[in-house]
């Protein structure tokens, strides 16, 4: 049931940031034996970071900053003198004993009329805060400063080809969702063009968010590009992780495909980061990788290898530039065969399918689709086989109503949309499935074991079709896992390459994100196979993603969520909350219940009357999807009238 919708009122990341990590003690990680398959890695650079006076000169330099505010101590003010030759200083404060020295109170500005502020000396945390709210009355599109260490960081970067039209991104203040920060937060927002980049600061209230449009900083490409945003202040995460998750659309022709960003710093430029993907991945066209180098650390000595349907290639780095991309295209290539890359270096890389589809007078003429990369190995692991201890305790924990990894796909929605499973990419490969079913209620109908004959993926039509059950005209959802006793195959370190797929009949456009598996609501910690973040969200689950959610020139967002769980047993009703959030922060809500093992695809313009008109101008705010009863998979779906379809999933942290 739903309820109808109301409103209530209410670094350099790349060469300064990462220069200005200063070291401290790694908490101890879980052995790779222990973490499930497809488990976030411990980021690896430090959350906390130091800024002295270079980078706050340089930063000054950049946007040409003559007055500037100092809010610090005396010797904050000597050393800002020291290091600012040629600006005009003033000395401000909120410590009367400073004020008393010759300091202004910093509240009886008006800093309007300053290009930037400095925060520096003792009890750092409060002046940034005080300064952050006063430059956001005055103008918060210009820089608030610090000097000192110990701020925490958070960052996200996301790319897109050359070839692509338009990107449009959006940044969202989450902190306070979900991490309970009240205060105004600055970004530093950064978009990069080959060699190029332009940087620019917003403040934004908690719930404020940001629309960004790359043909408003560079309407004219030859390069591939990126976005990239990160937040510094005393207190962000408590040191959780630094992961800030932009969202955008990549336009190209008609088509379009959602990204979120990625969060790779501080690695070393030898990082090996290898990728595949299944030919079949585009149809008539080529698959593009774009190649991050923000840090401009690339190695030119190490050329970016290869390989599409076993036939190695290369291609040299370009060191000059932020990123670059490498395009693979399909000619010919077999279904079954692969497409590769291999370099060295981070960042995070994503990856593009641009596609050349038949005409028949119904479709669209072009498609693009794509993702973040997945780190995995080009050529088949062979050392892979489970130990008959590992295969019986993978089939005791099936007998007793666990089914480990499941992966949700809807059989019946209404409309031209159809999702589908395809894990062609899996290392190693991994043909052997297990397909439970679900009935409308949510109630099991029971299951069947395939092997994969072909690649491609696994749409609705082919998951009910093979299915020989008089049953199967009442199943509504397909759970399929990886049957890792049947392929003999160890579950610890596979990497299952799982993607969600979903495809406009009509059109044949398509889209892919990242499957989202059912490993969750499962009332009890399993030993050996762990839950993707901690035990205690195995055996508590709740939900608390957020996304995007666009109402313009007739684009349509819908959710599509599943109410899983890998225990066949697991009985539960999820009363679930979806708030669309415009860029000033306002919020729309309505709610809907969703039983166990269903699916339901919600359209935010039905389940929240006046969305359009609640999201303005921009068409773009954040989603919000919440429900403390139970952990919801939930992806979003964007739809054009010409019959473009884009997926991503949401996330949270």
């Amino acid at each position: 049931m739903a309820k109808r919708g109301r409103a209530d009122n209410p670094i350099e990341l790349t060469p300064m940031l990462l220069d200005n990590l200063f070291a401290r003690k790694k908490p101890k990680q879980k052995d790779a034996r222990t973490r499930a398959p497809g488990a976030p890695k411990k980021d690896s650079a430090s959350i906390k970071i130091a800024s002295g006076w270079e980078t706050a000169a340089s930063r000054l330099a950049e946007i040409g900053a003559r007055r500037v505010l100092v809010h610090g101590d005396a010797a904050a003010l000597a050393a800002a003198r020291a290091s600012l030759p040629g600006r005009d200083i003033t000395w401000i404060s909120h410590a009367l004993a400073e004020v008393g020295a010759g300091a202004q109170l910093a509240e009886d500005l008006d800093w309007s009329g300053f290009d930037a502020a400095i925060c520096a000396g003792s009890d750092l945390a409060a002046r940034y805060r005080q300064s952050l709210r006063l430059m956001l009355a005055g103008d918060a599109t210009r820089p608030v400063l610090w000097v000192g260490e110990g701020f925490e960081f958070c960052g996200g970067s996301l790319s897109a080809p050359l070839e692509a039209d338009e990107v449009e991104g959006l940044l969202f203040n989450h902190f306070q969702e979900f991490f309970g920060v009240k205060d105004p937060l600055q970004f530093r927002i950064e978009v990069y063009h080959g060699p190029e980049v332009k940087r620019f600061y917003r403040i934004l209230e908690p719930n404020q968010s940001l629309v960004l449009r790359l043909g408003a900083y560079f309407p004219q490409r030859q390069h591939p590009t990126s976005l990239a945003a990160f937040v510094e202040h005393p207190i962000l995460t408590r040191e959780r992780h630094y992961r800030l998750r932009l969202c955008a659309d990549v336009f190209w022709r008609g088509s379009f495909t959602t990204l979120h960003s990625a969060h790779e710093f501080g690695r070393s430029p030898s990082h090996k980061v290898e990728f595949r993907a299944p030919a079949w991945l585009v149809r008539q066209g080529e698959v593009a990788l774009t190649i991050p180098n923000f840090e401009h650390n690339a190695d030119a000595a190490m050329p970016i290898e290869t390989s599409r349907g076993g036939r190695p290639g290369q291609q040299l780095r370009d060191t000059g530039s932020y990123l670059q991309q490498a395009n693979l295209p399909r000619d010919g290539s077999a279904d079954g065969s692969f497409m590769g890359w291999r370099y060295r270096g981070y960042g995070g890389s994503n990856w593009f399918a641009l596609d050349s589809l038949a005409q028949d007078g119904t479709g669209l003429r072009n498609s693009i689709a794509g993702n973040h990369h997945v780190s995995c190995p080009i050529e088949d692991r062979p050392d892979f086989a489970a130990s008959p201890a590992e295969i019986a305790r993978f089939a005791e924990v099936l007998a007793q109503g666990y089914l480990v990894e499941p992966y949700g796909v809807p059989l019946r929605l209404p409309g031209n949309l159809e999702f589908g499973f395809e894990a062609d990419a899996a290392n190693p490969s991994h043909r052997h499935l297990r397909i439970d079913f679900f009935d409308a209620a949510g109630s099991h109908l029971g299951h069947q074991e395939i092997v994969k004959s072909a690649p491609g993926p696994l749409f609705a039509g082919d998951i009910l079709a093979g299915w020989d059950d008089p049953k199967r005209d009442a199943a509504h959802l397909a759970f399929i896992i990886h049957d890792f006793a049947r392929a003999g195959l160890r579950y610890k370190g596979f990497k299952a390459m799982a993607n969600l797929v979903v495809r406009d009949r009509r059109s044949g456009d398509r889209d892919f994100t990242e499957f989202q598996s059912c490993w969750r609501n499962l009332g009890a910690a399993v030993p050996g196979f762990p839950h993707w973040l901690s035990d205690q969200l195995a055996i508590v689950g709740r939900t608390n993603v957020f996304g995007r959610v666009r109402c313009d020139r007739g684009l349509r967002t819908a959710v599509m969520a599943v109410h899983g769980s890998g225990r066949l047993g697991y009985r539960n009703r999820a009363r679930t909350e979806f708030i669309a959030v415009n860029n000033a922060g306002k919020r729309l809500s309505g709610s809907v219940t969703i039983p166990s093992f269903t699916a339901q695809m919600i359209w935010l313009d039905e389940l929240l009357p006046g969305l359009a008109d609640h999201l303005g101008t921009s068409g773009n705010g954040a989603l919000l999807v919440q429900s403390g009863d139970a952990d919801l998979a939930c992806q979003i779906v964007t739809t054009s009238p010409a019959g473009a379809v884009a997926l991503q999933h949401l996330w949270g942290y």
